[in-house]
């Protein structure tokens, strides 16, 4: 039988069943919409790493903030700032700079910046949890890394390194016509070429790249690598590229003339020539030098440059 041909009681007692029928649903509904409008959906919490800034330029002690104690579950790392110099290999040498801070309490619990920089060979045994990091690193890249601590050192840390450059990699600069002939392998070491001339009689400095980092001064060490070659045979009698070799640090105080003569103001970055007469270097020859500045730290601990 058709609704509308019921009697008009029945109608009216089907409509109240109806409605005490869909109450429990209509509430049920009421209280599911109130749930999801008051839920808040999931956040993920930000990674540990995400939460230190790192301020600064490269190669200068670097600022590093965050709330401590800092929380810190699993060791990562990521790049501050990208290099562009030559990417680091398996057994390469890297020179680095690092300042680590203690995760719990904020306080710097390491810090080579107001020093020499550190030379470490690209292995596993040298470079240890960092081996993996420094291969395929171009020089001049800066890196954060959480550690969450190793079994010598369990305190977790916040370190933050530069991946110095290990060669001059200023503008170059066109060496004038009547001076060595200087050219490069793909190791960035120098082979020199004696004209067939006399050698000069005073010193000469001849810019062959020209870097804008921190100006090298006197009472400071000096990061550097060279060769040295003698005029009169045109051998190589000094330097710092031979195989298992690497940057030097030096006090720039007490050289052989020619070189406080001739390198001090020189820039980080700069490659320079020094033509230096036998009574401004060792009394019984003329000598060559092309060296590669690439950092300058004071030696009383107060902040220098590698840039």
């Amino acid at each position: 039988m058709s609704a509308t041909l019921l009697p008009r009681s029945t109608r009216r007692r089907a409509r109240r069943r109806s409605r005490v029928l869909l109450r429990p649903v209509l509430g049920l509904l009421a209280v599911l919409l109130a749930l999801t409008g008051c839920t808040e959906p999931d956040v993920e919490p930000t990674p540990t790493i995400d939460q230190v800034q790192v301020a600064g330029e490269f190669g200068v002690r670097p600022q590093v903030v965050f709330e401590a104690p800092l929380e810190i579950t699993e060791t990562a790392t990521t790049t501050v700032i990208e290099g562009d110099g030559p990417t680091l290999a398996d057994g390469d040498l890297a020179l680095v700079s690092y300042i680590a801070v203690d995760a719990d309490t904020g306080d710097v619990v390491g810090d080579i910046y107001g020093s020499q920089p550190q030379t470490m060979q690209v292995t596993e045994a040298a470079a240890g949890p960092l081996y993996s990091e420094l291969v395929g690193v171009a020089e001049g890249t800066r890196l954060l890394r959480a550690e969450l601590g190793t079994a010598e050192s369990p305190e977790p840390v916040v370190i933050v390194y530069d991946v110095l450059h290990t060669r001059a990699w200023g503008e170059t600069v066109e060496p004038p016509d009547d001076v060595p002939s200087v050219t490069l392998d793909e190791t960035g070491a120098p082979t020199v070429e004696i004209p067939d001339t006399e050698p000069p009689t005073e010193l000469r400095i001849v810019t062959l790249k020209r870097g804008e980092g921190t100006q090298v001064r006197a009472e400071y060490a000096v990061t550097v690598r060279y060769t040295a070659v003698s005029w009169e045979s045109g051998e190589v009698v000094d330097g710092t590229w031979s195989e298992g070799q690497g940057p030097t640090t030096i006090a720039f105080t007490g050289l052989i003339d020619g070189w406080q003569d001739g390198l001090v103001d020189a820039t980080v970055g700069s490659q320079v020539m020094l033509i230096v007469p036998p009574e401004q270097a060792f009394g019984d020859d003329t000598l060559v030098y092309v060296i590669d500045v690439l950092a300058v730290s004071p030696m009383d601990g107060t902040e220098g440059g590698a840039e």
